[in-house]
């Protein structure tokens, strides 16, 4: 079974990008991309898929009006993609519209690298109050799931409105990992433990000198969180 895991190929180059694909395809969920779709559009999305690639999540995290987010929405689904992204500050309309394409839609909350002080002055409030209000909207908007960070999807994921999405997590590190740009971060057995449906995970296995070890090492720190839950869940 792979891992709940869609690793994320910024920052590589295509055919470096490519090769790690082929390497793990099979060991993940799936690959998220972002600047190398700007880079190179729908042709970067068409050669994950002939590498064997079965998901491919393209995180343009889109912000527009209604009938743009549609328009550029559907242009994501024709170019292949399995995952899209919109940021739920948008608004209930906008992500409505988005998911109209009829390709899975996530909702984006509060980006990972923002602090609780400057949430206050971006969005108004507390971070923990601002991605449950954002969750809600989105659930109203239809949509399947959330991008959240592991500080608040245990939030999420208890809350009953929300029953049956999906949860992506990024901004996991593993204890011995730096935060890099991250500011809300968290391992991934936590995040796991807090109901995270999905890890995205980048920099700890692209940047490493060996992302096969790096995959491993959470491969084993998730099979160990998945015993440690099945040991307190047996009666």
């Amino acid at each position: 079974m792979p891992l709940p895991i869609y690793l994320a190929l910024d920052e590589l180059g295509f055919e470096e990008a490519l090769e790690l694909a082929r390497a793990v395809k099979n060991r993940v969920a799936g690959f998220k991309i972002h600047n190398l779709y700007d880079q190179y559009g729908r042709i970067v999305v068409e050669q994950l898929h002939k590498a064997g690639v079965e998901s491919v999540f393209v995180d343009l995290k889109i912000h527009d009006i209604p009938n743009t987010a549609r328009l550029r929405a559907l242009a994501l689904k024709e170019a292949g993609a399995d995952i899209i992204t919109v940021h739920a500050s948008g608004g209930i309309e906008m992500m409505f519209e988005a998911a109209k394409a009829g390709v899975q839609t996530l909702g984006i909350t509060i980006p990972t690298s923002i602090n609780e002080e400057e949430c206050n002055l971006i969005y108004g409030g507390p971070t923990k109050a601002k991605v449950l209000l954002l969750a809600r909207w989105a659930k109203l908007a239809g949509l399947p799931g959330l991008v959240c960070s592991p500080k608040e999807v245990g939030l999420l994921s208890k809350q009953c409105e929300l029953r049956g999405m999906q949860f992506f997590v990024p901004g996991t590190r593993s204890a011995d990992k730096g935060k890099d740009d991250q500011a809300r971060v968290d391992t991934p057995a936590n995040a796991i433990k807090a109901g995270a449906t999905y890890l995205v995970v980048g920099r700890q296995v692209t940047q490493a000198k060996d992302p096969t070890s790096a995959l491993d090492q959470l491969e084993q720190e998730i099979n160990q969180t998945w015993k440690e839950q099945a040991q307190k869940e047996a009666p």
